[in-house]
This record gives structure tokens, C-alpha cells and sequence, in this order.
């Protein structure tokens, strides 16, 4: 009986966006003002996709992530679509809601009033999202805002949506400002493509990018319409190179997935990728300035403000109140990029925070960590061994310590070390770091001592604070840089 009446409203859908064809508010939109070809002729070499609008800041899939990403330059994004037990299609990535919502089961399971009744929490994006309370939006609604001002590359996340979701573009006519998203496997790619539509065929995981599936996929698309999409990898690594130039050969645009860095950009530019689908639109494409203090106050993360993994709930900040934030990830270090502060441009400035150890580290040799002078914003720990740099830190024996690391050496050179006072659980420290063209000056302000080094290698750049620990935990608070 369901599916009946669901293949009824489909019907009667489409009947009605012929019915009201060009009548504007209220009814079918007119014919879209820009196109895929519009985006394709335009967008250049450098460009960039819209990943749950602005995923890493804002509440995925909903209005005001979307909104978002539109303000911050994406021409292009993608829309993830659910359908309710009683027909309605509604924007949602997964088919459960427990991981996006305060809500739980199956969202065919319940009703759009049942969800309209909720709203959208994700915890790990801080507790000012928890109290604004934003809903999860109407595809129609979507359609209507964004339809034929953006390309939308939209995927049915349910098998049943598919139907109704087609009949709702036709009723907007916006079948040539759409790309349909779907696993690399789909049957319907052929049908897609004869109706006119773009397509948006994407990998998973890395050993899903096989010559054979590549091939497949060269013989059904096109590169003037349809793009292949691959998972950039993990936070501890790339694709690697020799699947990008296998995806690369079947000559169609290759994007990858969830990019959240600069860097990360930069590197598949560099391996000839132009597109690249990105969850922090604004900071990626440098429309966000920097700025000269943390604003954890505001209970929620800003743009390049990353963890490692940015969709990983395990690494997450904790948000306490008056502007104190914590790390605290249990079997790794744990720091945050702080990208909203980067890149420095100024040829001397100053860092100061206060930070305490609620927990302290079971190692003496470890303790927190400011590392600066990178030249991009790739993420930081020590001994990982990718980046140039400094490291300025205080280990739970109380040494101060200046040190300097360089890409491809796991071992820090330590430049200067002073004993003082080891820091007990709870006690707010206070910190200054100081760098001068010549100098580089390491002081802790609430046990007065300092440490100094002459070296020139490395200015400006990318900030990183965090828990060079595997335990204990780290609450930071008051960060201003100064210049």
C-alpha cells in the first residue's frame, strides 16, 4: 500500500510541474538560469565542490550549511536526499538519525512532522549548534533556494527517494543544473545519461579503484559533463600517486573527497587534479581572513580551526564554558591546526595562551606543544616527519624546550631546554612565544623562566597547538597572536 500511494505522488508531481510550468513562486521554477555547461565552461582549472555544504563548520545537509557554502564562492555542491515514512523527501545523509539528529531509528520510519519536531546535533561542530537548534530541510525547499543559481550533484541516500527526487527536479526544470551522485557500480548511469543528466560516480575506498572499474566507468561518461570522484585517503595519507594516474587515464575531471586543508588542495594540484570536493568552503579558497585571537567563547569551531579528522568524533574538541576548549583523544597525540590564526605574514610576532592539564600525561618526556613556522597547514604531531618547522613546548617534567623539525626526520633537534616547576593537574599556565627575524623566545609567564634560540630557518606560516601525549588532557584558553 505504501509503495502505491508513493508512485501516486510521484505521478502526481510530475503532472503538476507540467501543470504549472514557468508560474514562479509557488510552482515550477523557470528554466534554470545557470547550467552544468555554464559551470563547466567557466570554472577554470582550480575549483572547488561544496561537501555537505560547509561539513566541517556548519550542520551537514542543512539550509544554513548550504547557505554557507554559497557565500563563501561554491558554484557547486552536493546534496544528500532521505525520504520520511510518509513520502517526503528531506536532505540527510544517513538512513539512521542517530548520528546527526537528537533523534533515533530509521528516518523511513517516521514521519516529516516527527522530524520536523527535532533537529540537527552534531556535537563535535560545539555547543552553540546544540542550542541554535537548525532543522533538517526540505529538498523542495532546497530546490527552491538554490536551484539553478548553484549545480547540485544529488544523491537519493534511499532506494525509494530515487523516483520521487527525479520527478521533483522535472517539476523545477532543473535537469541541466543537476549532476546525479551515486557508487561507481550503479546501473543507472546509462538511463541518467540519456536523459540528459550529469553524473557524479564515486569511489569509497582506494581498493575499489581498479583498472576494470575505471574502465567501466570511461565507456559510460564524459568529460564535458560527468566527473569520477576518489577518496583523498586518511589523515594519514594520500591516495596514492599511482591511483590517481590510473583514475587520471580515463581522461575524465577527478575529484577528491572530503578535502579539509589547504594543503590538501595543493597536493592533488600538483598531481594534475583540478577539482577537489572540500567540507570547509571559505577557508580552503581563502575567502576567510585571519584573525588575532581563539573564539572558543562562542562554543563553536570556525573555519580552519581542524582536528586530524575533522568528521571524527574521537577528536573533537571538549567544550567547557568561558572560552575553554580540551583535547583529549586517548592512544594518540592530539592537536588542532589553527588555521582561522595562518598563515602569519608578519616578520616578528607574538603567541600567548594560558593551558592546564586537567589530566596529566603517565609520559614526563611529553606535554603540549606549539609548533610554528610550517609552510603549510598539513596536519602536525610530533615525530610524524612531514613538515618543516618549530616546536616550542613545556613536557610534564616542567622542561621548557625550543626545538626544530624537518620533513622526512621523525627526530625533533632540540636548540633549547631550561628546567622549571612541572605543572600539576589543573593549574592554568601562561605561555608567550616570541619570534623575532633573528630570535626565537620560548617563555612561561605564571613560573617565570624562558628559553632563546638563534636560528632563521623557517618564519611565518601555519600554527598548530595541542597534546604531544598519548594520555591526559590538555585545556587551552586566552590564544592571541600579536604582531
Amino acid at each position: 500500500m505504501a509503495k502505491m500511494e508513493l508512485g501516486r505522488r510521484v505521478v502526481l508531481a510530475g503532472a503538476l510541474g507540467g501543470a504549472l510550468g514557468g508560474m514562479g513562486v509557488g510552482g515550477a521554477a523557470a528554466a534554470p538560469a545557470y547550467t552544468l555547461a555554464d559551470w563547466v565552461r567557466e570554472r577554470g582549472e582550480r575549483y572547488l565542490v561544496g561537501h555537505r555544504g560547509v561539513g566541517d563548520v556548519w550542520p551537514e545537509h542543512t539550509m544554513e550549511s548550504y547557505q554557507a557554502a554559497v557565500d563563501r564562492g561554491a558554484k557547486a555542491m552536493e546534496i544528500s536526499v532521505g525520504i520520511t515514512a510518509d513520502g517526503v523527501l528531506v536532505c540527510l545523509h544517513d538512513k539512521t538519525l542517530e548520528r546527526t539528529t537528537n533523534l533515533t531509528g530509521r528516518l523511513r520510519d517516521i514521519t516529516w512532522a516527527q522530524l520536523r519536531a527535532g533537529w540537527v546535533d552534531v556535537p563535535r561542530l560545539g555547543p552553540y549548534w546544540q542550542r541554535a537548534k537548525v532543522r533538517v530541510p526540505l529538498f523542495e525547499d532546497v530546490l527552491r533556494r538554490f536551484g539553478g543559481r548553484v549545480i547540485l550533484c544529488v544523491e537519493a541516500k534511499d532506494g525509494p527517494a530515487w523516483e520521487p527526487l527525479l520527478a521533483m527536479v522535472a517539476k523545477y526544470r532543473l535537469e541541466r543544473s543537476v549532476m546525479l551522485k551515486s557508487y561507481y557500480l550503479s546501473p543507472q548511469f546509462a538511463d541518467w545519461k540519456a536523459q540528459g543528466f550529469g553524473i557524479f560516480a564515486y569511489f569509497t575506498a582506494p581498493p575499489e579503484i581498479t583498472s576494470e572499474a575505471v574502465g567501466r566507468l570511461k565507456g559510460l561518461l564524459s568529460p564535458a559533463t560527468d566527473a569520477i570522484i576518489v577518496p583523498y585517503s586518511s589523515p594519514d595519507g594520500y591516495l596514492s600517486d599511482e591511483l590517481v594516474e590510473l583514475v587520471k587515464g580515463s581522461g575524465m575531471p577527478v575529484w577528491p573527497y572530503p578535502l579539509h586543508r589547504r594543503a590538501d588542495v595543493e597536493h592533488y594540484l600538483a598531481r594534475g587534479l583540478g577539482g577537489a570536493i572540500t567540507s570547509n568552503f571559505g577557508y580552503i579558497n581563502h575567502r576567510t581572513k585571519p584573525v588575532r585571537s581563539d573564539q572558543w567563547a562562542r562554543g563553536a569551531i570556525v573555519p580552519g580551526e581542524l582536528t586530524r579528522d575533522p568528521y571524527n568524533d574521537r577528536f573533537a574538541l571538549t567544550w567547557r564554558p568561558d572560552g575553554v576548549v580540551e583535547l583529549g583523544a586517548t592512544g594518540d597525540q592530539h592537536f588542532l591546526t589553527l588555521g582561522n590564526l595562518s598563515p602569519v605574514t608578519a616578520p616578528a610576532y607574538t603567541i600567548e595562551f594560558e593551558a592546564a592539564f586537567p589530566a596529566l600525561p603517565s609520559d614526563s618526556a611529553a606535554g603540549l606543544s606549539l609548533a610554528f613556522g610550517h609552510a603549510d597547514d598539513r596536519y602536525f604531531e610530533e615525530g610524524l616527519g612531514r613538515s618543516d618547522g618549530y616546536t616550542a613546548s613545556l613536557r610534564a617534567d616542567g622542561r621548557l624546550t625550543l626545538a626544530v623539525h624537518r620533513a622526512g626526520q621523525a627526530a625533533e633537534v632540540l636548540l633549547a631546554v631550561r628546567n622549571t616547576a612541572a605543572p600539576r593537574a589543573d593549574e592554568w599556565m601562561r605561555f608567550r612565544l616570541t619570534v623575532t627575524p633573528s630570535r626565537l623566545i620560548w617563555t612561561r609567564l605564571d613560573r617565570p623562566a624562558s628559553v632563546v634560540a638563534t636560528d632563521t630557518s623557517y618564519r611565518g606560516g601555519y600554527l598548530h597547538l595541542g597534546r604531544a601525549a598519548i594520555d591526559g588532557r590538555l585545556a587551552l584558553r586566552s590564544l592571541k597572536l600579536l604582531s
